[in-house]
């Protein structure tokens, strides 16, 4: 079992974005109908419902994917994107700036906007967006300030979709990963989760990348320990019925918890 530091060092070294992307959340992506039938629909609903709202949202990904954001950018005045990796932050500040060569997430702006009823509006809606982005930083969530050494105000809001269980290689580490990433959150702040369930690697072209399996009884523990109140948890299951050779996920989890 690889330890969080060597991981660390195999996705700097071997973790390509571009390739993770187009594999996963690109536009031809077998495995987009996953995001956008399931988890879009509940991120949607969550953010639109008006309760999960403030000043700071911080989003943190292992990759530069943060369309998941769209849903909230109205909700929140500041937000801050974070990857673990500068190759990823890169491609985030590309996009960022519509810079030459920048990924194109067209189709993840216009799915989200089809599923909140206003489908003309999605070029404003990543507009505003990416005005609202105030820094891109790396984090490690070794670290009990993951941003260290930049300190910043608590969010009023942790997103952070497919981070704790990409990064994290036992449930010990995860449980101190969780403990760390939750000191940048406020009272009564929302934390919201997507991982992924029984999901023991995935594949970025031929390099193969562990990924901790996960299961509910863990997942409720992990945040009643951490001092949370679970407001949902939805155990959403696989729509890609093949490809298990490229990663053998059979689901995700969907949480939003309260800080107490």
């Amino acid at each position: 079992m690889a330890s969080s530091c060597d991981l660390k060092e195999l996705h700097e070294r071997y973790l390509d974005p571009t390739l993770f992307m187009e594999t996963y959340f690109g536009k031809e992506s077998p495995f987009i109908d996953d995001t956008s039938n399931q988890i879009f629909p509940l991120m949607c609903k969550t953010f639109s419902s008006g309760v999960v709202k403030g000043e700071l949202m911080i989003a943190m990904s292992i990759v530069p994917f943060f369309q998941w954001a769209l849903p909230a950018c109205e909700y929140f005045t500041d937000i801050i994107l974070s990857c673990s990796t500068e190759k990823c932050n890169s491609e985030v500040e590309k996009w960022r700036t519509n810079a030459p060569g920048a990924m194109d997430w067209t189709h993840a702006a216009k799915m989200i906007c089809e599923i909140e009823g206003n489908g003309e509006s999605w070029i404003e809606k990543q507009i505003t967006f990416q005005k609202k982005i105030k820094q891109v930083l790396t984090y490690d969530l070794s670290k009990r300030n993951p941003f260290s050494p930049t300190v910043l105000p608590q969010a009023d809001c942790l997103l952070l979709p497919h981070c704790l269980d990409c990064h994290m290689m036992t449930k010990e580490g995860f449980c101190s990963a969780l403990k760390n990433i939750s000191s940048q959150l406020k009272k009564g702040g929302h934390l919201i989760l997507i991982l992924g369930f029984e999901g023991t690697f995935y594949m970025v072209g031929s390099c193969k990348f562990p990924h901790l399996a996960l299961d509910e009884g863990f997942v409720k523990k992990a945040l009643g320990d951490a001092d949370y109140d679970i407001k949902e948890l939805q155990l959403v299951p696989r729509q890609t019925e093949s490809l298990y050779d490229v990663t053998d996920y059979q689901g995700f989890f969907y949480v939003n918890a309260c800080k107490k």
